[in-house]
C-alpha cells in the first residue's frame, strides 16, 4: 500500500507532468484572454517588452502614422525563422523595424506551451498614441494559430 501511496504522490507532484494550456481550435468562436491562457499571454509580453525596449532605444528617422508589421515563426528553442514583410511603409522604415525584431532573440518556450512553433505578426509603428496590444487567432488560409504583439509609440 505504501508503494503505490509514493508512486501516486510522484506522479501528481512530478513536474514534468505538468498540465500544457490548449489553444482553442480554429472557427470555435471563442477568443483565447489574458485569463484563459496565462502562459502564452506571459510569454508575448515578456518578447513585447524587449521589442519595445529595442524599439524605444532604436535611432532612426521615423514620421507619425509610420509604422511595418512583419510574419515571422519562432521555434521551441527560441529561433526565428521565415521572416518576411506583411505591411510595408518605405524600405528604410522596414529594414530598420527588421532589425530590431532580429537584435531581440525570444526566450524558449515555457512549461505548457504544447507547440513545436509560433507563427507571429509583429507590428512596430509610431502614432500619436501609445499602445501595446496582443492577441492571439488563427490564419484563415492555413488555420495555423497566429500570436499578434502591436507595439505603437508616441511620435
Amino acid at each position: 500500500m505504501k508503494k503505490i501511496l509514493i508512486l501516486l504522490l510522484i506522479f501528481f507532484l512530478n513536474p514534468l507532468s505538468s498540465k500544457c494550456e490548449e489553444l482553442y481550435p480554429f472557427g470555435s468562436g471563442k477568443t483565447a484572454t489574458k485569463e484563459t491562457h496565462p502562459i502564452y499571454f506571459g510569454y508575448m509580453e515578456d518578447y513585447a517588452k524587449e521589442l519595445r525596449k529595442a524599439f524605444e532605444n532604436k535611432k532612426m528617422f521615423a514620421l507619425c502614422h509610420w509604422g511595418t508589421s512583419y510574419y515571422l515563426t519562432i521555434t521551441r528553442d527560441g529561433e526565428i525563422k521565415d521572416m518576411r514583410v506583411s505591411v510595408y511603409q518605405n524600405d528604410y522604415f522596414d529594414q530598420k523595424v527588421k532589425e530590431i525584431i532580429m537584435s531581440v532573440k525570444p526566450l524558449p518556450f515555457r512549461d505548457g506551451m504544447n507547440l513545436d512553433y509560433m507563427k507571429f505578426s509583429i507590428y512596430l509603428g509610431y502614432e500619436d498614441f501609445e499602445d501595446i496590444h496582443f492577441s492571439i487567432g488563427a490564419d484563415a488560409r492555413t488555420t495555423d494559430k497566429c500570436f499578434t504583439v502591436h507595439i505603437t509609440l508616441k511620435k
